[in-house]
């Protein structure tokens, strides 16, 4: 979906400030709406579609964001989303002390 309508511009004015100065937020988004009880699956997202960053908002209710290793499953962190909690993660590559920008 798009964030183009003005409720979308108002919310892509408000996450700007948490993004790289050189990677600011795309004017379209995957928006996902669950049911309660409702989860996304394990996955990976690809940076041909989400760039060096992706975000997450939660709106209405709390959730758990968890991130696993790829290279080992046993390391993992659980994240506690409250409602209206905004979380941006940075694919990092490159030399040490290198921006990714």
């Amino acid at each position: 979906r798009g964030l183009r309508g003005g409720a979308g511009r108002a919310l892509l004015l408000r996450v700007t400030p948490a993004f790289p100065p050189r990677r600011p937020p795309r004017p379209s988004a995957h928006v996902l709406d669950l049911l309660p009880g409702g989860r996304v699956g394990p996955h990976v997202d690809s940076v041909k579609f989400c760039g060096c960053t992706i975000a997450g908002l939660s709106l209405l209710s709390p959730s758990v964001l968890r991130l696993r290793s790829l290279q080992d499953h046993r390391d993992w962190l659980e994240l506690l989303l409250e409602p209206g909690s905004l979380y941006v993660l940075r694919w990092v590559w490159g030399n040490p002390g290198e921006p990714p920008w």
